[in-house]
C-alpha cells in the first residue's frame, strides 16, 4: 500500500457504506492506537459486529486484521523515526562521506515525488480559496514549519491583500482567532512529529467556521480529519532532517497559481508596491548621510519609554 492507512480512510470515506463509515471514523478519531487493539474493541467503539470490521479491512486491501495491524505498525515505525535515529542510520552507511551532491539529489527526488503524487483537484480547490477576494488569509506553522508559513504569507501579500502570518497557539493568538470567520482561510503547516498546540488552534479555527487548508507530510497531521483541503508532500527521510523543500515548492506553486487566477489584480498590486518602494528609496536617497525619517520616529518612541 503506497498510501498511509489514514490517507486511504480519508480518501474513501464518501464511498464507504454507513457501517464502514462508522469503523473508519472511530479509527481516525483514535488514530493509530485503536487500530492496534483487538478487533472486538474496534467493533465496540464503532457499534458494529466483528465480521463487519474484518470485511472492512479486507475491502481496504488487506488479507485480514493481522495484516492490517502489521501495516499500521510499519507506518507508525516510519512516522516515529526520530531525527537522532535517522542521523545514526545515515552515518552508519559507507557513503556518508559523499559531498553535497547526494543531499541535493535527495531533495530533488523528494520534490519530484511530491509533484508526481500531487492531488491536483485538492491543489485547485486550495488555490480557489486563496483567490477569494472576500477572504482574509492567515498562515501559521509550528516549531519547524513557521518559516514556511511566513514565506507563503509574504509571497501571497505581493499579489493579493489581507494576508497575515500568525503564531497558531491559543495563548498567543486568541485575539486573531476572534476575528476569523467563515469567509476567511487558514493555511496551516503541520509535519511529524505533529504539534499539539497547532492542532488545537486549527480545531478552534474550524469551529469558527473558517476554511482550513492543511499542508502536511504523507502520514498526514490529525488536522487532516477536519481540514477543508489537504495537500501532502512526499519526502524520504535522510540524515537528521526531513527536507521541507517540497513544501516550499508547493507554496511557490500556490502563489503562481493565485497570480494566474487573477492576473490583472496581481499586476496592479505589484505596480503599486513597486511604486511605493521607489518613492521610499528616492526619499531616503535625498536625505543627508545617516538621516532617516524612520529612524527619527523610532528615536521619538524611545524617548517616550
Amino acid at each position: 500500500m503506497t498510501q498511509s492507512i489514514r490517507e486511504v480512510l480519508l480518501a474513501k470515506m464518501e464511498i464507504f457504506t454507513p457501517s464502514e463509515q462508522k469503523v473508519a471514523k472511530v479509527l481516525l478519531d483514535q488514530y493509530p492506537s485503536l487500530g492496534l487493539s483487538a478487533i472486538s474493541n474496534v467493533a465496540g467503539h464503532a457499534g458494529v459486529s466483528d465480521p463487519t470490521v474484518f470485511r472492512f479491512v479486507v475491502k481496504l486491501g488487506f488479507e485480514g486484521y493481522a495484516s492490517f495491524q502489521q501495516s499500521l505498525l510499519a507506518e507508525i515505525d516510519m512516522a516515529m523515526n526520530t531525527p537522532l535515529a535517522r542521523m545514526r542510520a545515515f552515518h552508519s552507511e559507507t557513503s556518508h562521506e559523499a559531498g553535497p551532491e547526494r543531499t541535493l539529489l535527495h531533495v530533488a527526488k523528494a520534490t519530484e515525488n511530491t509533484a508526481a503524487k500531487l492531488d491536483t483537484e485538492a491543489f485547485g480547490h486550495a488555490a480557489d480559496l486563496l483567490a477569494d477576494p472576500h477572504a482574509h488569509i492567515y498562515c501559521g506553522g509550528g516549531r519547524y514549519t513557521a518559516f514556511l508559513a511566513s514565506t507563503l504569507a509574504y509571497s501571497m501579500a505581493y499579489v493579493r491583500p489581507h494576508v497575515r502570518h500568525i503564531d497558531p497557539a491559543l495563548p498567543h493568538t486568541g485575539d486573531t482567532l476572534v476575528d476569523m470567520g467563515p469567509e476567511d482561510v487558514f493555511v496551516v503547516f503541520d509535519f511529524r512529529r505533529y504539534q499539539r498546540s497547532v492542532i488545537e488552534f486549527a480545531h478552534a479555527v474550524k469551529q469558527q467556521g473558517t476554511r482550513v487548508v492543511l499542508i502536511t507530510d504523507e502520514w498526514t497531521s490529525p488536522i487532516g480529519s477536519f481540514a477543508d483541503v489537504v495537500l501532502r508532500t512526499y519526502a524520504e527521510a535522510f540524515s537528521v532532517i526531513d527536507t521541507k523543500v517540497p513544501a516550499l515548492a508547493l507554496c511557490e506553486a500556490l502563489v503562481v497559481s493565485l497570480a494566474n487566477r487573477q492576473p490583472e489584480q496581481a499586476r496592479q498590486r505589484v505596480e503599486k508596491l513597486e511604486a511605493l518602494r521607489m518613492r521610499c528609496a528616492a526619499s531616503d536617497a535625498a536625505l543627508p548621510d545617516g538621516e532617516s525619517p524612520w529612524l527619527d520616529v523610532k528615536a521619538k518612541r524611545l524617548d517616550l519609554i
